[in-house]
């Protein structure tokens, strides 16, 4: 699910050219989903498209969708990419789903190929249109937002894939003297390592926290600087995002700005695999409460890789399936309202 920035679609061509724009990259083998009320899109969602010996399986995920639909919208636009053997029946399926909980389908497209069909019985669509991308303002309007589509969702991953190389042998070394430190910390004298993977420190000492929430704190002032954190700093950071109380308090005071996903996306690529849970997803918080459901639920895959009983993770990805808008989200964890 996607909350996106405005972009002004006034033809079938503005749509195709939008999605990519929308979701972040470009779909394949995808339904997607535009919701809209009074006009204006809400969010978009987007499927796998099923194999047509599939489809009897794809109709709990079409009711599922419908019903999330219909929650913040009153009109859905599907584009279907991929073949008509697959696309067809796919859009026909969610369509019924729609339209008998009374939520309007005013535009079904197929794309392919640099053309799309219309399949909902419009004039002129039987061999495909043509379209290009540049005859749209869309692009433009999408660059002047800060918004620019990647290639597929596999780039989007490629944005987070682990350091490798010296890199990673210096956050490695870096890694182990922070453990060593936040060890000699712990009044009880567990060793953190034990947490590695498991279950992070229990009741720690108040001069961690404090310790910790300072980390936080100017690693986000680094960020809003455009500086980038020394091996030391991350190292230190991944270690203290152990602590509960810490993780809780950066994705508390997360608040989607480029500067604080850029933090994230290189701490997470930087992380040790045992320590990449927890700033994973808070890549996944910020992308999230920005409005990009696709970085969101990338880093929320990654967080459960590399601990697959990580809460925050299951949370917000309850969230994101449930379509539940950034700005409700980010009300319930600080308690405030609008």
């Amino acid at each position: 699910m996607v909350a996106p920035r405005t972009l002004r679609l006034t033809s079938r061509d503005d749509i195709v050219v939008a999605v990519p724009y929308l979701l972040g990259f470009h779909p394949t083998d995808s339904l997607v989903c535009i919701a809209l009320d009074d006009r204006r899109i809400q969010f978009v969602a987007r499927l796998d498209l099923p194999e047509p010996s599939a489809l009897d399986d794809f109709a709990p995920p079409a009711a599922h969708t419908a019903t999330l639909l219909a929650q913040y919208a009153s009109a859905v636009i599907l584009v279907g990419y991929g073949p008509a053997d697959r696309v067809a029946p796919a859009t026909a399926a969610l369509t019924t789903e729609l339209q008998s909980i009374d939520v309007t389908v005013p535009e079904v497209l197929r794309v392919a190929d640099d053309r799309y069909w219309c399949l909902c019985g419009a004039p002129g669509c039987a061999d495909g249109v043509a379209y290009d991308p540049s005859g749209s303002s869309v692009p433009a309007e999408a660059v002047y937002l800060g918004i620019a589509p990647l290639p597929d969702r596999a780039a989007l991953q490629d944005l987070i894939s682990p350091v490798t190389g010296p890199g990673r042998e210096r956050m490695r070394a870096a890694t182990e003297t922070a453990l060593r430190r936040l060890a000699g910390m712990l009044t009880d004298g567990r060793d953190p390592t034990a947490a590695v993977g498991g279950q992070p420190p229990s009741s720690p000492p108040e001069q961690v926290v404090t310790d910790g929430v300072t980390a936080v704190r100017q690693a986000y002032e680094s960020a809003e600087r455009g500086d980038v954190l020394s091996d030391d700093d991350v190292a230190w950071l991944t270690v203290v995002l152990m602590v509960p109380e810490v993780r809780d308090h950066a994705w508390i005071t997360g608040d989607g700005s480029d500067a604080q996903r850029r933090l994230w996306t290189d701490v997470t690529r930087r992380a040790m695999p045992g320590l990449s849970a927890a700033p994973a997803c808070l890549l996944a918080v910020t992308a999230y409460l920005d409005g990009d459901g696709a970085m969101a639920r990338i880093g929320v895959d990654r967080a459960l890789d590399a601990d697959p009983d990580y809460r925050l993770a299951h949370l917000l990805a309850q969230a994101l399936q449930a379509g539940v808008p950034p700005h409700v989200w980010q009300a319930a964890i600080t308690g405030t309202t609008e």
